[in-house]
């Protein structure tokens, strides 16, 4: 790796590009008087002594004693060490301001329609909002699904929500059973925890949470997906409702036909 490749790598550490050309310079040097710096980085003298100052600070190099200004490279390992307690320190005092922060800030608004709750989350960071959303549910959990699936089953979450006393209702699409990957296992879910209905076709994916907050799946014309989240009581209502029409024209497990589960039991 050539010296201006390592200078790009110690820049996205934090040191300046002036601090990583001095980093380097001093490696390996035990007694380098400023003017050494200089001829070995690079670096012109009015710009080196700040960057030497800074490296010191950060605990990428060390000032010898002596007569003259002498400074010394902190080996490579040694640095990052500094470096690694100096972003956890950071971090840490970060979070204590932020929870401070937290403790005195307006609460956020409300659910009506116009709020500014309502937002576009893309399709990488859907399962991480579902699973949130599922996970800090206080009473209610009703979620549909359509075929393909984009989200493997998870009975032990189920199992918790459960545990919770929160009423958990999936609709689940009855071709997703046929999925060699996970319709084993969505025919296990819905045998162990009572919370599935299959029907023939679900309009469209979507969750809604405590009677309060709708998310729904966006098609973009690119083929991209992306969840619409809206906190407001009267959509939740009217998609409870959907859900209540498709809940009701659902079969649970023990009503499938016999020949179909067996076709699905033969890929466990």
């Amino acid at each position: 790796m050539n010296r201006d490749e390592w200078i790009q790598k110690l820049k996205k550490m934090g040191l300046s590009g002036y601090e990583a050309q001095v980093y380097l310079a001093l490696l390996g040097e035990t007694r380098a008087p400023a003017s050494r710096v200089v001829r070995k980085s690079g670096v012109p003298q009015s710009k080196v002594y700040g960057a030497l100052t800074s490296l010191v600070e950060r605990g990428f190099a060390e000032q010898v004693l002596g007569d003259v200004k002498l400074f010394r490279g902190i080996p490579p390992e040694q640095a990052f060490e500094n470096y690694r307690r100096t972003i956890e320190d950071s971090l840490t005092e970060a979070q204590a301001h932020m929870a401070e922060l937290s403790s005195v800030a307006p609460d956020a608004p409300g659910d009506d329609p116009g709020s500014l709750g309502i937002r576009l989350v893309r399709s990488q960071q859907i399962k991480a909002l579902i699973d949130e959303a599922v996970e800090s549910a206080e009473s209610e959990v009703l979620i549909a699904v359509k075929d393909p699936l984009v989200m493997p089953p998870d009975i032990e979450q189920d199992k918790r929500v459960l545990a919770r006393g929160v009423k958990l209702k999936q609709v689940v699409e009855k071709s997703l059973l046929h999925d060699p990957v996970h319709g084993a296992a969505t025919l296990q879910e819905a045998e162990e925890t009572d919370t599935v209905r299959f029907i023939e076709h679900v309009p469209l994916r979507f969750l809604v949470v405590d009677r309060r907050i709708a998310m729904m799946e966006l098609n973009e014309e690119d083929g991209s997906t992306m969840a619409l989240v809206v906190p407001n009581k009267g959509l939740a209502e009217n998609m409870r409702r959907l859900f209540s029409t498709l809940w009701a024209q659902g079969e649970a497990p023990d009503q499938l036909p016999e020949s179909f589960r067996e076709e699905v039991g033969t890929r466990e």
